[in-house]
Order: C-alpha cells, then structure tokens, then sequence
C-alpha cells in the first residue's frame, strides 16, 4: 500500500502541483480518498501525512547512507552498495540499517520526486523544526507494523523520530527542557536538509519534467493481460475495470504487483462499488 499511497504523490507533482510551500491538506486529502477508494476502508488526511512522514525519515537515511565512506551507488538499481567485509562490520554496529545496504531500495524513485529537492515544507513539512501533528485518536492502516496512535508528535528532527508523549494531560512532557525553550526556537536548516538540498535539487527537477510529461502518456505495461485474464469475472466487468486502470496508472501499477488473490479482491470491491450491470 505504501507504493500506492507514494505514486499518489507523484501523481500530484506530475499534473503541476506547485509544493515550493508544502502538500496542502487538500493535497493530503485528495490521496486519502484514492486509498480509501482502492482499499475499501476509511483513511483521513491526517493518517496519510503521517505515512508520508515516515517515508520522509527513510530518504534522509538513503542519503545519509550514500556518504558512507567506501560506499557504492548504482543510479541503474538503486543499490546502496558496501564491499563484503565492511558491509558486515557496518551493519554490526548498525543493524537497523540493513534494509537499504547491498539491495534495492524500496519506492526510491517514488521518494526522489517527492522529497529530494526539499518539497513538502510548512504545515506538513517532514523536516521542519516545529512540532507536527494533532492530538487524533487514529492508527495508521497504510502499512503494517507502523501504529500512529493518539499522541502529540514532535518532529523536532529532521528524521520524523521526535518525543511522544501521551494526551492525557494537556502540557504533561517525559522531558519539559524543550517545552521551556519553545518561544526561543530558532529556525535553522540542518546538515541533513543542506546535503538532500544540494545533492537532490538538480536531479529531481530533471525528473519532475519528465513525469509531468509522460506520466500519462501510456499505460503501465502488461495491464491488459494482467487484468483480462483475471478468472471469475464477466469480460464487461473486466474492460471495465480495465479503462478505470488505462485512466489511472498508479492504480494499475500496484494492480500489477498485487498477488492473485489481491487482484481478485480489489477487482470484486471496485466492481461491487462502480460496476452496475
């Protein structure tokens, strides 16, 4: 679903939306709709920013692991790569990293676009120094494993792992030190924002051109097949369905990385919901 919820975004940058100044809410509500229409239950704007964040905090690692000394980085792959002996030595010393050394990363271009020349500031800025979030009585259903309960979320740093600290009592805090500084908070940009600013910029506006120029320009190649051969359905329903997904490529692009049951379940709640023949 995260592939979703981020080719939603791309989406969005690619028809020109303006994002100098951050994703509005409309912006994050306009893809809650999308992933509440695709996977059939109720996602708000506010889980979405939430999810996006977490990407947020995942490409300020990519970046910060791509100037490890010795390291590798194929444009082709996008493999973050660490010579045999150094790579065991590294991630011995940082095992939470092992997801993104020596393998592809996961929805890299998909973050390139959205996060690498600094886009998504202001009120849902993903590394801005102000504190983000609502109290909101929500659990993010948008990937497993990752719970958004109700708490107040201080992303005091640029990689989204602020403070919690429970609602019960309004102004409680595990550490009231920051509380006390907050009328002085000075606005400043860290070493991460200047080296994803300067090392990205460039890159991502080349690729920003080129998805606003082809990004609908053709469906996602095997759609066809992939879709009409879905047994169990009438050919009607399938071309139905099958025009939705020529119209929405983001939507046939994960369609084709679902498993069989996965495109059989989305194919009997998109019908069930669209199709009335």
């Amino acid at each position: 679903m995260s592939g979703f919820v981020l080719r939603r975004f791309v989406d969005l940058i690619g028809t020109g939306v303006r994002t100098d100044k951050g994703f509005k809410e409309i912006h994050l509500n306009f893809v809650a709709k999308n992933v509440s229409e695709f996977c059939g239950q109720e996602v708000t704007g506010q889980q979405v920013y939430n999810h996006l964040r977490k990407w947020r905090s995942r490409w300020v690692k990519v970046c910060k692991l791509k100037d490890i000394s010795g390291a590798l980085w194929d444009e082709d792959t996008f493999v973050i790569s660490l010579e045999e002996g150094h790579y065991a030595a590294y991630i011995k010393d940082h095992p939470k990293d092992v997801d993104y050394l020596n393998r592809p990363i996961e929805n890299y271009m998909a973050m390139q676009i959205i996060f690498g020349s600094g886009v998504a500031t202001g009120r849902f800025a993903m590394g801005s120094n102000e504190p983000l979030g609502k109290p909101s009585d929500i659990v993010d259903i948008l990937d497993d494993g990752i719970e958004v309960t109700s708490e107040f979320v201080d992303a005091s740093n640029l990689t989204g792992k602020g403070k919690t600290v429970d609602k019960g009592t309004p102004g409680d805090s595990i550490d009231t030190k920051p509380m006390s500084n907050l009328g002085k908070r000075k606005r400043y940009m860290t070493d991460e924002d200047v080296a994803v600013f300067n090392g990205m910029k460039e890159a991502v506006s080349d690729v920003a051109v080129a998805v606003r120029e082809s990004i609908h320009a053709e469906a996602a190649p095997g759609i066809y097949n992939a879709v009409i051969n879905c047994p169990g359905f009438s050919r009607e329903a399938l071309m139905y369905a099958l025009n939705h997904m020529m119209e929405h490529k983001a939507t046939s692009l994960v369609f084709l990385d679902m498993t069989p049951d996965d495109r059989d379940l989305w194919l009997k709640t998109f019908l069930a919901k669209h199709y009335h023949n």
